[in-house]
């Protein structure tokens, strides 16, 4: 007797997701359409109209097998634990630290990490850009220190930056993705609220690397996308429609080595402005764009002014905005990769910063974050390593200022830290980490004594 169709079908459907996460079976999710395999052209990925293809007729996405990533360690009160402090224990901020890492594992070499609650639960979910996978990662929060397993929605090219924003306005989040390879594109997934998207709507060839991108209302009440393309040396500001199509761009000076931006108000004029590292070399004593932040601040219509830099020196690399101190100016915290530090720009208020603060950290540090990691109410800076397998913590003291350096062990391996992002995964009060490898996520679990 030959074998039917339909099993074979579903051999090769397990197969092909058990490949793609890291997934031991193929069991459906009885509480999410098309869980445990590809959903096809027509195949109900959770689209409204029943599509569940891409616009060029391939795999929208491809489903986890509706498990979970091991769970977040015990560590009962009063016991000697195994964590990440240099020590090997898990205290070393005050009465707080985190727990060994907890290896989240699947394919794709994922470059860029952003947090959304996207299936409207309360919690954070954690969504990846993976390069070479070619797709974007989506894990679910189940709460209580657990994690699902990556959905993983398709991707044209090679992704290499990701934003979440709620730009249509209802009230759900939508993903948008930068490509970054060959056909470079911006792709636009409208989210449905229950951690599903829409088949993207693509706007092709956008330009040459494209480095970073930001969404967010620049000025009244309009959506834009602010994309760093540095082999055309230009900042691009897209109008971004409610449909997820993108407008005729106004472009901007930038350079080849724009690295990441961020976006606040830096003047105090209540719109957003935009932040850019430059990390390239100066060729001459009169160049600006380079081994500098430049600020274009924002005007009534939503353009910007031209660029205003502010040298760094070194090598400028991921940054964050915050008030630091008791004044009202916006100041910058950038990882400066090629000296080792972290560099703390104090806001002027029109734009300009005062001369960096430097403080040592991990090698080659490349990305940011800010988080009160011991529940002092006061930010503490969250750097990694791009060469190494460390997070540099920084603890926040009172004026703005922050104490030596704390190394955690975020990795066992030594190959290098894509990215971070701190938050409250499981509701306990804690600060977590979500760290970003070429093979997944470490996540670091924070606890307090």
């Amino acid at each position: 007797m030959s074998t039917p169709r339909s099993s074979i079908l579903a051999f090769f459907v397990c197969a092909l997701s058990a490949v793609l996460v890291f997934s031991p079976g193929c069991e459906p999710d009885p509480l999410r359409p098309g869980g445990g395999g590809p959903v096809l052209p027509g195949g109900g990925g959770g689209n409204p109209d029943g599509g569940g293809g891409n616009s060029d007729g391939g795999v929208l996405v491809v489903r986890g097998d509706g498990g979970s990533f091991a769970a977040k360690p015990s560590c009962p009160s009063g016991s000697a634990c195994t964590g990440a402090c240099p020590d090997g224990g898990v205290i070393c901020a005050g009465n707080c630290g985190f727990l060994t890492p907890v290896q989240y594992a699947y394919a794709g070499d994922p470059k860029a990490i952003v947090l959304g609650d996207v299936d409207k639960d309360g919690d954070n979910d954690l969504v990846t850009a993976n390069n070479d996978g070619k797709s974007v990662a989506v894990m679910l929060n189940l709460r209580n220190g657990n994690i699902r397993t990556p959905d993983l929605w398709t991707a044209r090219r090679e992704p290499s930056a990701l934003a979440l924003a709620d730009f249509n306005e209802d009230g759900s989040l939508d993903m948008i993705v930068a490509n970054n390879t060959g056909d470079t594109s911006i792709e636009v997934f409208r989210g449905q609220g229950n951690g599903d998207f829409q088949a993207p709507i693509v706007s092709g060839s956008i330009g040459l690397d494209l480095n970073d991108l930001v969404v967010d209302k620049f000025a009244g009440s309009e959506w834009s996308l602010a994309l760093l393309r540095g082999g055309d040396r230009k900042l691009s500001v897209f109008p971004l429609k409610s449909d997820g199509t993108l407008e005729t761009p106004a472009d901007y000076e930038s350079s080849a080595g724009a690295y990441a931006m961020v976006a606040a108000d830096f003047n105090g004029d209540g719109r957003k402005d935009l932040a850019i590292t430059h990390e390239s070399a100066c060729g001459t004593p009169s160049a600006t764009a380079c081994q500098s932040v430049g600020v274009l601040l924002g005007k009534t219509d939503g353009t910007f002014q031209p660029p205003v830099y502010t040298s760094t020196g070194g090598s400028p690399r991921g940054l964050v905005a915050a008030q630091l101190d008791t004044d009202t100016s916006m100041d910058l915290i950038v990882a400066d990769a090629s000296r080792n530090q972290v560099l703390v720009l104090r806001g002027q208020g029109n734009g300009r910063f005062y001369d960096a603060v430097a403080y040592p950290t991990v090698k080659a540090p490349s990305r940011v974050a800010l988080a009160d990691v011991n529940r002092d109410f006061v930010q503490d800076i969250l750097v990694t390593s791009a060469t190494g397998n460390q997070v540099g913590l920084l603890l926040g003291q009172s004026g703005g200022s922050f104490s030596s350096h704390v190394a955690l062990t975020a990795w066992p391996q030594d190959v290098g830290l894509q990215g971070l992002s701190a938050s409250d995964f499981d509701g306990d009060s804690q600060v977590d980490l979500a760290v970003l490898t070429r093979n997944g996520i470490q996540m670091l679990w924070g606890i307090c004594r």
